[in-house]
């Protein structure tokens, strides 16, 4: 007697495959509470996109349900469900309830084919819209090999076939994604400086049926021979370190130009930005800056701020400096000319590619904590961009003087290269965009200052939850940047004019 096979939305909200996403989800670099504390998951919603005899592909929707003092969040999981030796080699097995498997469908070279072969073919099933941008592109060959593209990633993406890559969004949001809705703008504009987008998967909103319809996943060429603009940096400031630190200490400011020398590059980067700027300006076009804008910014930094302390108490001793900062971007004129427009919103050398023809942006998505779509996909100054990638050259100088290196009796020599080779790459880079973006740099310092410190305040909280061998890099550049923590009496009487 035969049985009818189990449906995989069954499979997936058994108990068994509740508590070991439980255990699965904090292991995963795209989970916002990564580092070991367990959620508390259900699977909400399943789209089953694929079947074939016993084994189905689905994408489920997993809600980690809010506990005290932690936020949740809607995930997508991309899961194969089948027998219990269905999983191909080399995918993650996540549960084996009863005599079945469930396992990373990511991971799984015919499953994610048929993810991008959907796409090519502009089909729907259960609740998915899978659409081919023009002018359309050939799917991959049956079970193209697939294979993660090796960087450090909020989302996921794999490489398919050498030729194509797929980019999951893990956190599901209502609304359309900015990284979709941008790279239609950039694209109808023509600009040289995004990958070719080739398609998308939606889903009905998070909220049910008849919600905003919600960006899954896109599907972009792969350019194998871009080089990443993280790794090129971390080249050049690794050079540039080395030969300041054989340097010796009488060295001058320009000690380890040369074999690390990265101003050439970066200011053709601060010229791409302010081009893809230009673009976004005039596709979604700009809003000036009043004293209401300036206001609104101001208590937005002061937010953030507040929401950062509470969860990183390591930024306390910089609250008063960086309150100060924040709260006299509230007076900058507001007849400077200054605009807002739609920005890429997380901007960094790890988002940029280099190719022969020049540099390219990716992932205009918006920083990994936004709380909604609308937040990361808002009007912004331009500078905020800015800021982002000044804020990486330092982060490309330091990354490597972490642990015993620092503190060799060379340590305090790479440091001071280091630093000169992130403020040289960073003078060259906002140089090249301000010349491009037609506007003198001194004009908009004040407030590019404020921005830094606000990147530095994000980095300080991403890295307290991700990545904690890492916040020493925005710590000590908020150490550098603000003044050492002076009396109640002096800040009372001094604070307002050295913030200005």
């Amino acid at each position: 007697m035969t049985h009818a096979p189990l449906d995989p939305t069954d499979v997936l909200r058994s108990p068994e495959v509740r508590a070991a996403l439980a255990a699965w989800l904090p292991r995963q670099r795209w989970f916002a509470a990564a580092g070991g504390r367990l959620p508390r998951p259900a699977v909400v919603r399943t789209h089953t996109f694929h079947r074939a005899g016993g084994t189905a592909g689905v994408i489920a929707l997993v809600r980690d349900e809010a506990t005290a003092g932690r936020a949740g969040g809607d995930y997508q999981v991309p899961l194969g469900v089948g027998p219990a030796d269905a999983a191909p080699p080399g995918a993650a097995v996540i549960a084996r309830p009863g005599g079945t498997a469930v396992w990373d469908a990511l991971a799984d070279a015919s499953l994610v084919g048929v993810l991008i072969a959907h796409v090519a073919a502009g089909h729907e099933r259960d609740g998915l819209r899978f659409r081919a941008e023009p002018p359309g592109f050939r799917p991959p060959r049956p079970a193209a090999p697939v294979r993660p593209p090796g960087a450090e990633q909020t989302n996921t993406s794999v490489v398919v076939d050498e030729r194509y890559i797929l980019k999951v969004f893990r956190r599901v949001l209502p609304g359309p994604n900015p990284d979709l809705v941008l790279h239609r703008m950039l694209r109808d504009a023509g600009s040289p400086h995004v990958t070719p987008l080739l398609g998308a998967v939606e889903s009905e909103g998070p909220d049910g049926p008849g919600g905003a319809p919600a960006t899954l996943a896109t599907v972009q060429t792969y350019l194998p021979r871009a080089a990443d603009g993280w790794e090129l940096a971390l080249a050049g400031a690794g050079a540039g370190a080395g030969a300041g630190a054989g340097a010796g200490a009488g060295a001058g400011a320009g000690a380890g130009a040369g074999a690390g020398d990265f101003t050439a590059e970066a200011r053709r980067l601060g010229e791409a930005v302010a081009a893809v700027h230009r673009d976004l300006a005039a596709a979604g076009g700009v809003t000036p800056l009043g004293a209401a804008d300036y206001a609104a910014l101001a208590a937005s930094f002061l937010r953030r701020l507040d929401a950062a302390l509470a969860a990183a108490p390591r930024l306390a001793r910089h609250a008063p400096g960086l309150r100060a900062a924040f709260a006299a971007v509230a007076d900058l004129d507001p007849a400077a000319g200054r605009t807002a427009h739609l920005v890429h919103g997380d901007l960094h050398l790890g988002q940029t590619l280099r190719t022969a023809d020049g540099w390219l942006l990716i992932d205009f998505e918006g920083e990994p904590l936004a709380a909604s779509h609308g937040e990361s996909g808002a009007a912004h100054s331009p500078l905020r961009d800015v800021a982002g990638m000044l804020r990486s050259f330092d982060y490309a100088a330091h990354h490597g003087l972490t642990g015993a290196a620092a503190d060799t009796p060379a340590g305090p020599r790479r440091r001071a290269a280091a630093l000169r080779w992130a403020e040289r790459s960073a003078d060259a880079f906002w140089r090249g965009y301000a010349r491009a973006a037609g506007r003198e740099p001194a004009e908009d310092a004040a407030l590019l200052r404020a921005y830094e410190l606000d990147k530095a305040v994000y980095e300080v909280l991403y890295e307290t939850r991700y990545r904690p061998a890492w916040a020493w890099i925005p710590l000590q550049f908020l150490r550098r940047a603000l003044p050492a923590r002076v009396s109640t009496a002096r800040r009372r009487n001094s604070g307002s004019r050295r913030s200005r």
